[in-house]
């Protein structure tokens, strides 16, 4: 199913997943989420959220991520944060790494950096080199944090889609840009006096 990305970059939103065990029983699961994938590229929102909802209802982890995703943007769905975290953390303590993320996400909308900020981290202590750049964001738009930021937009791994590559540079360049001017006097600022 297609992310609908939420955050200025593509691909820094909440993310969903086509995912596929080779246990048997996933079998089910995978022909769901393909199903209800194919719904949404015909834009049949409220009948792929059904199938989804049904099959996380009898415990397909397949299907966490994406019920996560349908609340946290109202897909099929009316749109409810306090749901949408709870299918996060389903898909979280079923494996899906990307949910961490996704969580994020939540809370950087509700406005509470710090909860976005430790959720960033632990998706990325979980392998989602993505998330970096969203924290890179984060540490230098509502922090001021370049120094830690510009670490961050480096960190974006190499096996990210391109569009994510080029913000981490393009972002890397502010912070260093603003990394570079703390030395330098501004234009209204008088430079140090000097002896002699």
């Amino acid at each position: 199913m297609p992310a609908l990305p939420r955050s200025p970059v593509p691909g820094t939103g909440p993310s969903m997943r086509k995912r596929r065990d080779d246990n048997p029983k996933s079998i089910l699961t995978h022909d769901t989420i393909e199903l209800a994938s194919g719904l949404v590229d015909q834009r049949r929102y409220r009948q792929a959220f059904r199938l989804l909802l049904k099959a996380g209802r009898k415990g397909e982890s397949a299907a966490f991520l994406n019920l996560g995703h349908a609340y946290d943007v109202g897909e099929g769905i009316r749109k409810s944060k306090r749901k949408a975290l709870y299918w996060y953390a389903r898909a979280l303590e079923a494996g899906d790494t990307a949910a961490a993320h996704n969580i994020a996400t939540v809370y950087r909308d509700r406005g509470d950096v710090v909860r976005a900020i430790r959720w960033l981290l632990r998706a990325v202590a979980l392998g989602e080199s993505g998330s970096n750049l969203e924290l890179g964001q984060l540490l230098l738009s509502r922090l001021g944090q370049p120094d830690e930021a510009l670490a961050c937009f480096r960190a974006v791994g190499s096996q990210e889609s391109a569009a994510n590559i080029e913000a981490a540079k393009t972002w890397a360049a502010v912070a260093e840009g603003l990394i570079a001017s703390r030395g330098r006097p501004q234009d209204n600022e008088m430079p140090p006096a000097t002896d002699g």
